[in-house]
């Protein structure tokens, strides 16, 4: 009898601790849906407020409004001359169909979606870490303080009429804090994440992308550079020293010239006779004052200092016409590459002479790497921004404009150049 009701009661505890684990594994199911629920709910209100949108990336219309007053005054102060007047913004620039107001509007609404995508991939490949959030704070507050005498309603009052409050230019800050330096969390300092094999790929995707490999030939017509027993120009005062070329030397330079040209014509004409690579290396041993790089050719890059300097340190030292003129040409030269085709000639005569140019395969990746020439000290750098540009390029045209942005004006928004922190 002992027996049977010991294990009645022992069924009776069984069930009852059955109860309770139901009773609270529903309590926690239905915590969790609640929870949910209330993501949810924030999930949805935080989306329905986003005017532009970006994986993730959230911006609403006060930080919108943020980032295009703040834009307009980059916007004016690269202008040079500009009003914020109706009258200034109805205007077209020289030379184009647009009005200032109509490229305004476009270049603003191109950063804000360029402050999206950016500010979405530190996301990808980095986070803010506590130091970098204090400093964003510490910027936003600094602000505040001088601005506004740390007075938060004072600051909305202030910025209302540009359509911000304060905790907008907290936001956006942090953006753009987050959108500045996501080439440098992709690529490194100075592009040195690319200096490893597993950049290679995309150095060479740079590389064959932007850098020309010239040969050039300069054969002067005027003034000819007086050198020493050993070839090296003299100078005086800080200037080459020069002569006129004699009449015979003149007709001499003028007859290879011609020359050129009609083997130039011959290639492009695939007549009999035409220029080859080891004509135009017989006529830079002649003429070519410099044969440094007879060899191997130049490397230039729209980006990179060599070739923005090129010119005007090749004709520094000349005298002022001449200088001035081989300026003229050698910079033509650099401008002139993008449009010209692997194997192809081009002359550009100027008073001084003519300079003409060979355009050629670039050499493996390798050289350029193993390579400590001027021509490349800045190539990871430029390889980062080429990189990340191409990158933002693709990737803002999936960015979502939603029709609210629409409210906020680029032309009527006054331009913010008082509220920006400037954060480290």
């Amino acid at each position: 009898q002992k027996t049977k009701k010991n294990a009645t009661d022992n069924l009776t505890r069984v069930a009852r601790n059955k109860k309770i684990i139901i009773t609270v594994l529903a309590s926690m199911v239905a915590a969790v849906i609640v929870l949910s629920a209330a993501f949810g709910v924030v999930y949805a209100v935080r989306d329905g407020r986003a005017v532009v949108k970006y994986n993730g990336v959230r911006i609403d219309s006060g930080v919108a409004a943020y980032l295009a007053a703040t834009y307009k005054a980059s916007f004016m102060a690269g202008v040079g001359e500009a009003y914020d007047t109706p009258e200034f913004w109805e205007s077209r620039p020289f030379g184009t169909d647009k009005t200032y107001g109509e490229l305004l509007e476009s270049a603003t609404l191109d950063y804000v979606k360029s402050v999206a995508v950016g500010a979405y991939l530190f996301d990808r490949y980095s986070s803010l870490t506590s130091e970098e959030r204090a400093a964003i704070k510490n910027a936003c507050n600094e602000v505040l303080d001088y601005k506004a005498d740390n007075n938060v309603d004072e600051f909305n009052r202030v910025a209302e009429e540009m359509g911000f409050g304060y905790s907008d230019f907290q936001k956006a800050t942090e953006l753009m804090y987050k959108s500045e330096l996501a080439k440098t969390r992709i690529y490194g300092s100075g592009g040195e994440a690319l200096a490893t094999n597993a950049g290679l790929t995309e150095c060479n995707e740079y590389y064959m992308a932007e850098y020309h490999h010239v040969k050039l030939l300069f054969i002067p017509t005027k003034l000819k550079l007086l050198t020493d027993s050993t070839g090296t120009p003299t100078m005086t005062g800080g200037v080459y020293d020069t002569e006129y070329f004699t009449a015979a030397e003149v007709i001499e330079r003028r007859g290879d010239i011609e020359e050129i040209r009609r083997l130039i014509d011959g290639y492009v004409n695939d007549l009999n006779e035409q220029i080859s690579p080891e004509f135009f290396d017989v006529m830079q041993a002649k003429y070519n004052i410099s044969h440094l790089k007879d060899d191997t050719g130049y490397y230039f890059a729209k980006n990179s200092e060599f070739t923005k300097n090129f010119a005007a340190d090749s004709s520094a030292y000349l005298p002022e016409d001449y200088g001035f003129a081989l300026y003229k040409a050698l910079d033509a030269a650099v401008e002139s590459l993008q449009y010209m085709n692997i194997g192809e000639y081009r002359e550009i005569e100027g008073d001084f002479g003519s300079l003409f140019i060979y355009k050629y395969q670039n050499a493996n990746l390798e050289y350029v790497l193993g390579a400590s020439d001027a021509q490349f000290h800045d190539f990871y750098s430029d390889a980062a921004d080429y990189l990340y540009s191409s990158q933002l390029e693709e990737l803002v045209k999936e960015v979502t404009v939603r029709q609210g942005y629409g409210n906020i004006s680029p032309r009527l928004i006054p331009y913010n150049a008082d509220f920006v922190a400037k954060v480290g």
